[in-house]
């Protein structure tokens, strides 16, 4: 017994330090989340005895290899039955009695006698505790006074102050003649204690205690325990009184009266008060609540480390198997998904994956998300810009689609499909060029000996993999199909990407390339002391106002524009037109300052309603990029709950808006649109650690639900909903509530230096950002690293407030100048993050 006491005690004492690392490696401070992990590894402590060694990981041992020797004793003969030769006795000699050993200590006896002593002296003291407070509980009278708060309140008068015992709160007789305040903050202190069921958790770790008293955890995690309770409830308190001072001094006013049995739970104990008052008048802010789920989620961090703590490996050695032959190397992780792609323009494309019964759609530079199927065979996709419908009948038998988009019919050619067959070796030299991924860059394929490698514009070099005919990926992941022209050569490649979907790149010749590469090493140049100056370029306010009025007569003049930003105008020219008839005329165009892209970023005021333009000037007068975004008017916005869905209608004719959701909650997201008779259309999916967009209208209301269709809250668009964070404790709270937090996240600070000190040295830690932020990150780096450098040396941070998506605004100091940065931060993950002025 005494052994499986020890080793289950040493397994606790590794599931303790194991916890301990954790929270601390973290920087956990709410004191609800410790004191759900340390109740989980108390229950894991009590229980170890009996499931340690159940989970078992059996491991196959290769054999050892030993030499046979020539003579060898059969396998069913035993050694020990062996004759063994004996000493020769010289005759006439004595045998010599066998020497008397001295007298031997049984240890484990000894260790028994000790462990049950101390054992049952800490259980008859418990014991005797908890009858002596029971009979004390129940000879106290209950108050006749109406109590404040719903608990059941006793006086006694063998108490010096407030105690809890079980579910009852014991007051000494003085309580009635204390002020309002007082006896409202001692109820809340108390009555917090029996809501959280404190005196059961510490009851269970006094039983740990007295079972494993020879293990400094046991008694470490008591104390533990006991003082976030305290914490805790002095929160509970705080929140009730609205007055931390006056609640310190009650504390201390209290403390001088007190004098608990050992199994009641003392509002202040002389011990530990002065920690206590310090850390209520230090504190910045009180610790937020941590519901149900959350504590699941604790609970389940906490499970795997339990089960490694309890768990065993055996060792098994196979029965040896015959020598294969060389396999060889082992071949690289292939391309899996099934997935069609159809060319809607010149670089746009359209992906349908089939994944089981599962159909996930993405168009370019959007997110992949599930196809809803109506009951006509129709699928549609919610894309930013408007809902596309896809008929799957044409989709399974025919190389052409027709598309709906925004009432519109646009032609969609199939170029290619995943898997694809195998193909004899082909040249590689065919592949080899330059490929125009984007307006300022360039994708550049090499051949290196029998392989081809990919390098795009300032990023480093990839390997790829042949998947079949003309098609090759980077790990398996992105993919690259070389499309052939009529003449079967290679003028184009179909790059895709799991975040930001296929795009057509044509090939271009060496020259062309070179004036790419040669343009955008100028914006590198240029980008930094322009996003230090904050100065925006001659002539981009003219060319922002004429490109509106050209749009709102439906007439955008394509001359005034790159080729790119003309072919992207001319594919949403309808879209644009009805747009910026509905925003009005312009009152007021104003410049806001410049991104870390060099794009002058200008606010607008129409009749009705507001927008944001980021423009890129091209060396030649022309606009080589525009990014625009509605803002609504002033209306507000809101979240109205799920009660009132079915009653929610959207009105007509008001200001197009963008919102921005992101899904915090730990699991997929549902989005609908309502419809103006309240039916849902338009389903999009929100991963974890995602965001969503989309283009729509003020009071036009959205439906975020579960994944399994439940309505987690309804949104309305507005001024204060453009931006939304969908957070399991933030549902249904009204706007701005994030915006209230007064304090920055715990290692926000942390982790802004250390990604900031990344991308300054060109290396980001990638592993501690989500997929979104990776990616937006890898795009941004070349600039952002260029923007460091000149900036210089970071010498100060300072937090400057919190935004609606619950980000916290940083200004950096560096020794040539600022810059303003938004972090979101998630158990050690950077989940958004932006540099420069956002609006």
């Amino acid at each position: 017994m005494i052994a499986t006491l020890a080793e289950a005690a040493l397994r606790s004492f590794v599931l303790g330090g194991v916890v301990w690392f954790g929270l601390n490696l973290f920087r956990v401070r709410n004191p609800h989340v410790h004191m759900t992990a340390w109740v989980v590894v108390l229950l894991a402590s009590l229980a170890m005895p009996f499931v340690m060694h159940w989970p078992t990981l059996t491991i196959d041992r290769l054999p050892l290899s030993v030499p046979v020797p020539d003579e060898f004793w059969p396998t069913d003969i035993s050694m020990l039955e062996t004759p063994q030769p004996a000493l020769p006795i010289a005759p006439g000699a004595a045998i010599a009695p066998p020497a008397r050993s001295a007298v031997s200590i049984d240890w484990w006896l000894v260790a028994t006698i000790v462990y049950a002593g101390v054992a049952g002296f800490l259980l008859l003291r418990l014991a005797i505790g908890l009858c002596l407070t029971w009979r004390l509980a129940r000879a106290a009278m209950p108050m006749s006074a109406p109590n404040m708060i719903d608990a059941d309140v006793r006086i006694s008068r063998d108490v010096g102050g407030p105690v809890t015992f079980g579910s009852t709160i014991l007051v000494p007789p003085q309580f009635s003649g204390w002020d309002a305040k007082k006896r409202l903050a001692v109820l809340a202190h108390e009555g917090a204690h029996v809501a959280n069921r404190d005196f059961y958790v510490l009851l269970l770790a006094s039983l740990n205690r007295a079972v494993f008293w020879f293990s400094p955890l046991p008694w470490w995690q008591l104390a533990r325990l006991a003082e976030l309770a305290e914490i805790i409830s002095d929160a509970q308190a705080i929140e009730v009184i609205d007055d931390r001072l006056s609640y310190a001094e009650i504390l201390l006013d209290v403390a001088t009266g007190v004098k608990p049995r050992p199994m009641e739970l003392a509002m202040a104990r002389a011990s530990t008060v002065r920690a206590r008052i310090e850390r209520i008048i230090a504190a910045a802010a009180m610790p937020v609540a941590v519901g149900w789920r959350k504590r699941l989620w604790i609970t389940a961090a906490i499970v795997p480390v339990v089960i490694v703590s309890a768990g065993m490996i055996a060792y098994r050695t196979p029965d040896p198997a015959p020598v294969a032959a060389d396999l060889g190397e082992v071949p690289a992780q292939h391309y899996r998904p099934f997935v069609n792609f159809y060319a809607m323009g010149p670089a746009s494309v359209f992906a349908i994956f089939r994944e089981g019964d599962e159909l996930y759609g993405q168009l370019t530079g959007q997110r992949k998300l599930r196809l809803t199927v109506g009951n006509d065979g129709t699928a549609s996709y919610a894309a930013s810009s408007g809902e596309i419908t896809i008929p799957l009948d044409a989709e399974r038998r025919s190389a052409e689609l027709i598309l709906r988009m925004n009432g519109r019919d646009i032609r969609a050619v199939r170029i290619a499909e995943m898997p694809t067959a195998a193909t004899d070796s082909v040249s590689l030299d065919q592949y080899v060029g330059w490929y125009r991924v984007a307006p300022n860059r360039v994708l550049t394929v090499r051949r290196d000996g029998d392989r081809l490698q990919v390098q795009e514009t300032v990023q480093g070099r990839a390997a790829l993999l042949a998947e079949g005919a003309d098609v090759f990926s980077i790990h398996g992941d992105n993919l690259l199909i070389f499309l052939r022209d009529d003449q079967a050569k290679v003028s184009r490649v179909l790059v895709q990407n799991a975040v930001f979907g296929a795009r057509l790149a044509p090939r271009i010749d060496a020259a062309v390339a070179q004036a790419i590469e040669a343009d955008f090493a100028r914006r590198i140049a240029e980008v930094p002391d322009r996003f230090r100056e904050q100065v925006p370029v001659a002539g981009g306010k003219e060319m922002i106002l004429r490109g509106i009025e050209d749009l709102r007569h439906g007439t955008p003049n394509y001359d005034r524009m790159s080729a790119p930003l003309a072919a992207k105008v001319h594919r949403q020219v309808d879209e644009l037109h009805a747009t910026f008839v509905a925003l009005g005329p312009v009152e007021s165009l104003f410049f806001r300052g410049v991104g870390p892209g060099g794009y002058d970023i200008y606010g607008a005021k129409f009749e009705n309603g507001t927008a944001e333009f980021r423009l890129l000037l091209e060396p030649d007068g022309k606009a080589g990029d525009v990014i625009f975004r509605a803002d609504g008017n002033d209306e507000l916005g809101g979240i109205v709950p799920c009660a009132e869905e079915a009653n929610v209608r959207g009105r007509a004719g008001t200001s197009p808006i963008r919102i921005m959701v992101y899904n915090e909650m730990g699991d997929d997201i549902r989005v609908f649109n309502l419809d103006a008779d309240g039916n849902r259309k338009a389903q999009s999916v929100v991963r974890p650690n995602m965001s969503w967009a989309s283009t729509t209208t003020v009071n036009s209301p959205w439906v975020i639900a579960d994944k399994s269709g439940r309505c987690l809250e309804v949104l309305i668009p507005g001024r204060q909903t453009r931006f939304h964070n969908v957070e399991a404790s933030n549902i249904g709270a009204k706007p701005g509530r994030a915006a209230r937090r007064a304090v920055p996240i715990a290692n926000g600070e942390e982790m802004l230096r250390r990604y900031i000190e990344g991308v300054g040295k060109g290396q980001p830690d990638y592993e501690r950002m989500t997929s979104e932020v990776a990616d937006i990150t890898r795009q941004q780096l070349p600039f952002d690293q260029a923007i460091l450098a000149r900036l210089g040396e970071l010498r100060a941070v300072s937090f400057r407030g919190v935004t609606a998506l619950d980000s916290d605004i940083y200004i950096a100091q560096f020794a040539n100048g600022s810059a303003e940065w938004r972090i979101g931060v998630r158990n050690g993950t950077i989940t958004k993050i932006a540099l420069g002025p956002n609006f």
